[in-house]
């Protein structure tokens, strides 16, 4: 794996917390030995540069950090609950990757909802995709994504990004963080996205003697 470029657009309230994990990711990531960067896009412009740089730097993960559901994410200047959205629908999103450049091996979503089903259909129908999305499929606090982020980059940083490797980290996400985290991968074969783990997998952590 030669980059991780990270995109983070929370709220300014998480950023004055210290709960918005892209900084945090940034660590991880040096710590394991991995390059990356990290930009923050203050609003739906700026992240729009951010994703448009990423791809130009032909990135093997595009992280994006931000709040999200199941219809989109939020921008850093996204004002809840005055009517005015700054972030984007998923088709909007994955318009930001049908330019000139390769969209990136894995498209980690550390927002709510990040790894939804909608997102999933809107690079379906779209020309550049990247291989894998991976994320949650519901509300998740900051300590699980962290947490989960570290387990996934050490999982890449030993085996690479491909199906295997993948797995081998969702395994261990969904036994020692949340079973809500997932992965969609492209299959060429049959043109859409497959998901892992099913709905009824289990994870259980058992102690070997």
């Amino acid at each position: 794996m030669k980059k991780v470029y990270i995109v983070d657009s929370n709220y300014p309230e998480d950023h004055f917390g210290d709960r918005a994990d892209g900084v945090t990711a940034l660590h991880i990531l040096k710590a394991l030995g991995i390059n990356a960067d990290l930009r923050l896009a203050l609003d739906r412009e700026h992240f729009r540069r951010a994703v448009t740089r990423a791809l130009k730097a032909r990135c093997d993960v595009l992280h994006v950090s931000t709040h999200g559901n199941a219809e989109g994410i939020a921008t850093c200047n996204d004002v809840r609950g005055s009517g005015r959205a700054e972030g984007f629908l998923w088709e909007e999103f994955v318009g930001l990757f049908q330019d000139s450049h390769q969209a990136p091996t894995a498209l980690v979503m550390s927002a709510c909802n990040g790894a939804s089903a909608g997102l999933a259909e809107a690079f379906t129908s779209a020309n550049s995709r990247p291989k894998l999305i991976i994320g949650s499929t519901d509300k998740r606090y900051p300590a699980d994504y962290v947490a989960a982020w570290a387990l996934l980059y050490r999982h890449f940083k030993t085996s690479g990004i491909d199906r295997a490797c993948a797995q081998a980290a969702l395994k261990a996400i969904c036994a020692s963080v949340h079973r809500k985290f997932l992965y969609w991968r492209w299959d060429d074969e049959r043109r859409r996205y497959l998901r892992y783990p099913g709905s009824s997998t289990r994870f259980d952590i058992v102690e070997r003697e």
